[in-house]
């Protein structure tokens, strides 16, 4: 069974003369929603999501596929926003439990299929746009036990379906503006979950460590404004753009979603591209439910290719293993054994965005060994089970 998730409008997919047994196209992806992070589809309903839309019936429908096609206009070396969303949307077809492959933490499979995965990304691309791609494809078929068969990078959506790719273009390049102190920082919460979020609590963390810093160094602290990301209503995309446009800096929240950025960040980015103003500097503190935060890496690479696609000064970012930890742990003393080390990083943070200067990459793993936080993590998917009058 060959299963396609795809941008493009379903006539137009259609006249490009490829078959298909279930096609998921633009019409099916506009009318959804977004994931809203509330892991039912793994502990209420089980490989069924909540929201009833066309989207809905993805894990299932995947769970009978043996061919998945994925076919995305480039969005900074990343999936577009409509097929990033239909992805999120994909994770009921997972168990919320783990399995290590390769010496990294990954979720179990729930179904016994084998699917090949097939990637095209279509339009203007760089080489690291196209490096990037390839490494969340890989890693979207390393989790969800799929085997990769490659990626392809057509000029047009005509191309699609042919294993052959376009030449890359030139990237563009961006010099670094003078080191200066920021006068307005945005704090952006790229989680689905919202105010509720690890990305809530970790955001709110840097603005009160940010406060003391600068207190103790003296100096002014600049401005932090609250930015929350998209939703379907244009308003609140227009609200967040206009706000990011004001700032002089920016630090994107998020949780890594389906080994990326969740939908939201993207559409986000899309929109502020022409907004900044040039010299604008972009951090990133990001999480992810898994231990191994290098998992987190290949986001940071689209959100380098947004900033030179939009002119602005990429600075580095943090990166934290072990999400799962975060909220858990928010009642504990900030420099304990349990949050010593979060706290380092966000402190790092801090100070470079003091500064205005380069972050570089912090990784941060859970102080506790793997398997332990695997035991842990596991009961709590368990306990909410449980909740949920559900058998794992």
């Amino acid at each position: 069974m060959r299963t396609i998730i795809c941008d493009l409008p379903r006539r137009e997919f259609e006249g490009l003369g490829i078959e298909s047994d279930a096609l998921f196209a633009r019409e099916d992806l506009l009318a959804a929603r977004d994931c809203c992070g509330c892991f039912a589809c793994w502990v209420r309903t089980p490989g069924t999501c909540v929201f009833r839309d066309e989207l809905q019936r993805l894990p299932e429908v995947l769970a009978r596929t043996d061919e998945l096609w994925v076919v995305a206009r480039n969005a900074f070396g990343g999936y577009s926003p409509l097929v990033k969303r239909a992805l999120d949307r994909a994770i009921g077809y997972l168990h919320p439990n783990f399995r290590i492959v390769n010496n990294e933490m990954h979720h179990r499979l729930r179904y016994g299929n084998r699917v090949a995965l097939r990637a095209w990304l279509y339009g203007p691309s760089t080489e690291s746009e196209r490096e990037s791609f390839e490494r969340i494809a890989r890693a979207n078929a390393l989790n969800m036990g799929q085997d990769f068969v490659g990626t392809w990078f057509p000029e047009t959506a005509a191309g699609v379906g042919r294993e052959e790719s376009a030449a890359a273009v030139p990237a563009r390049s961006v010099a670094l503006a003078p080191r200066t102190a920021p006068k307005r920082i945005a704090l952006v919460n790229a989680s689905p979950k919202g105010p509720r979020s690890a990305t809530a609590h970790l955001l709110a963390d840097l603005a009160e460590a940010f406060g003391a810093y600068a207190q103790l160094a003296g100096v002014t602290a600049p401005e932090l404004v609250s930015v929350g990301c998209p939703s379907a209503a244009p308003s609140v995309s227009e609200k967040a753009v206009q706000a990011l446009a004001g700032c002089d800096a920016a630090v994107l929240g998020y949780p890594l979603y389906v080994d990326a950025l969740p939908a939201g960040l993207v559409e986000l980015l899309e929109r502020a591209q022409g907004e900044l103003a040039p010299g604008t500097r972009v951090y990133t503190l990001a999480n992810l439910g898994f231990y191994e935060p290098e998992q987190i890496l290949p986001s940071f690479a689209v959100v380098e290719s947004f900033c030179r696609a939009a002119g602005v000064c990429w600075m580095g970012g943090v990166a934290l293993g072990g999400g799962g930890m975060i909220l858990p742990c928010a009642h504990m003393p900030r420099m304990g054994m349990m949050r010593r080390r979060v706290s380092e990083a966000v402190d790092e943070l801090v100070g470079a965005l003091l500064t205005g200067g380069e972050l570089g990459t912090v990784l941060s793993k859970p102080p506790l060994p793997r398997f332990a936080y695997k035991l842990a993590a596991e009961r709590q998917w368990r306990t909410q089970a449980q909740k949920a009058g559900v058998k794992l």
